[in-house]
């Protein structure tokens, strides 16, 4: 079960947004490849990172900051974020990113994702955001008429390496991962499913451990981290099963 630290990238700097709204965007820190290498430090084993202005632009628009984690950095990172064409997902590959993550396109051509999968087999995500249970594009600005279990289907047999699903209602107000919605979609398809959007504190590492999580390959925490409501070291410990819950607190395993 992984744990993704995510950097989220607005205009060069590692922002978190409330509810996809990227006018409300609290700055975290000013040097992502800085961000990048303290995750690292904290014993992280991945890295989550999108172009948040890329997503609305279509295109890369944070490619110096991109850059800049992947040299501070020797965790796989995954992006996403105006990711749109083969072109821009080879040119990210050789750059040294370990897999992108594809949203618009896999709603608007989906035949380009299966592509992309056969291309480069085991380095293609699809990112499924919802609102409502309606898939959302465009950065979230846009609403689609697809459900999720519906978009996740299309993509069965086709290599996916993973779904990263976002509950946009819950992003960025630490309101708790949606747990059912997510479980759902892990117990609906074959990809492993990443659960995004609301990690809000220890008590959703816990959930991660529960028996019907395990489908999961992980979860992605943002804000919790920046804010310090999750310790890095007590969520990765949770997680390799070196400490248990009991009475609300936390002690080592014997």
């Amino acid at each position: 079960m992984i744990l993704f630290p995510a950097i989220d990238l607005k205009d060069g700097q590692c922002v978190r947004l409330k509810l996809g709204d990227m006018d409300q965007a609290t700055v975290y820190n000013d040097d992502p490849g800085a961000q990048a290498g303290a995750f690292e430090d904290q014993g992280f084993e991945w890295l989550h990172v999108v172009d948040l202005n890329g997503a609305f632009a279509g295109e890369s628009v944070n490619g110096a900051a991109v850059e800049a984690i992947l040299k501070a950095t020797k965790n796989p990172v995954q992006l996403g974020g105006g990711i749109r064409t083969l072109d821009h997902i080879e040119a990210w590959l050789a750059k040294g990113l370990t897999r992108v993550i594809l949203g618009t396109v896999a709603v608007r051509n989906p035949d380009l994702v299966k592509e992309a999968c056969r291309k480069f087999p085991g380095k293609v995500a699809v990112g499924i955001d919802a609102k409502g249970g309606k898939v959302a594009v465009e950065g979230w600005a846009e609403a689609s008429s697809l459900g999720v279990v519906e978009l996740a289907r299309k993509f069965e047999g086709a290599g996916v390496a993973a779904i990263i699903y976002t509950d946009i209602d819950r992003d960025g107000v630490l309101a708790g991962i949606n747990w059912d919605s997510t479980i759902d979609l892990a117990e609906a398809v074959s990809i492993p499913v990443i659960a995004s959007g609301g990690l809000a504190s220890l008590a959703d590492i816990v959930r991660m451990t529960m028996p019907d999580a395990k489908k999961l390959e992980g979860a992605i925490s943002g804000r919790a981290l920046y804010d310090g409501r999750i310790d890095p070291a007590q969520a990765l410990a949770i997680l390799r099963g070196e400490l248990k819950p009991v009475a609300g607190l936390f002690e080592e395993r014997p």
